[in-house]
């Protein structure tokens, strides 16, 4: 999913993002992929599992650099 960061608490180290859904997800650092901070206002690519924003990525077209996210489910049919 595609959303935006709109709290971190460094004390903490959690936070919220917004997705595209208009939901809120609870994160926490050990989620973020990223080796760039984390800002209020940025844009990532996350995950959902069980309600928390998950492998959560920078969306790095909004940074002017160009990167490809590839998410491919396989499924074994009987």
């Amino acid at each position: 999913m595609l959303g935006k960061i709109i709290t971190f608490n460094k004390a903490t180290n959690e936070g919220k993002i917004l997705g595209e859904d208009q939901e809120a997800y609870d994160f926490h650092i050990g989620e973020w992929l990223s080796d760039k901070n984390i800002n209020v206002g940025q844009a990532v690519y996350y995950d959902v599992e069980e309600g928390e924003a998950r492998n959560i990525v920078i969306d790095e077209l909004l940074s002017s650099k160009y990167i490809l996210h590839l998410k491919i489910d396989v499924s074994i049919a009987e």
